[in-house]
């Protein structure tokens, strides 16, 4: 039986091009985030992927959080995307979205959760704040490679300037 590490791998930062996702959304709040994101992760990988053209970087999928401006955590909703990256945007099925995300420099952190016993958020926002970097707010992703249900190990970005 191994033992469980409380500490992750040394967040590092990285500059990562534009890119294109499609994929579908749920509107959720914190307390209820741990329902709400694991049913749309699901529903997507099971129902919805193979439906979707021109994906690339497969079999990574991506799981993303928009905040609102000025995002109040309490009492506010924020959107989850559950998706996967394309080259172009065409035929996308009429209930997914598509969304462009920015050139930009991320703070990056590898995590597993069948390995690591804290919260990487959290973490990662501790670990920003400590190397002098300022947090973009609005968004950040983990990268999965590949989904393979709640439990799947993912690198956390979390866009920094």
């Amino acid at each position: 039986m191994s033992e469980q590490v409380s500490t992750a791998v040394e967040p590092k930062v990285v500059k990562k091009s534009s890119f294109k996702v499609v994929g579908s959304y749920c509107q959720t709040m914190m307390d209820e985030r741990e329902v709400k994101i694991p049913r749309l992760m699901e529903h997507f990988h099971t129902s919805k992927l193979h439906k979707v053209r021109n994906r690339i970087n497969s079999p990574c999928s991506i799981g993303m959080f928009v905040d609102p401006p000025n995002w109040n955590e309490d009492t506010e909703a924020f959107y989850w995307i559950a998706a996967v990256e394309v080259d172009r945007y065409e035929k996308v099925p009429q209930d997914m979205i598509t969304k462009t995300i920015p050139a930009h420099t991320y703070a990056v952190l590898e995590y597993d959760p069948s390995v690591h016993d804290f919260n990487p958020y959290p973490y990662l926002f501790k670990w920003i704040k400590e190397e002098g970097y300022e947090l973009v707010e609005g968004f950040g992703f983990e990268v999965y490679h590949p989904y393979t249900g709640s439990e799947t190990k993912f690198t956390l970005h979390l866009p920094v300037e």
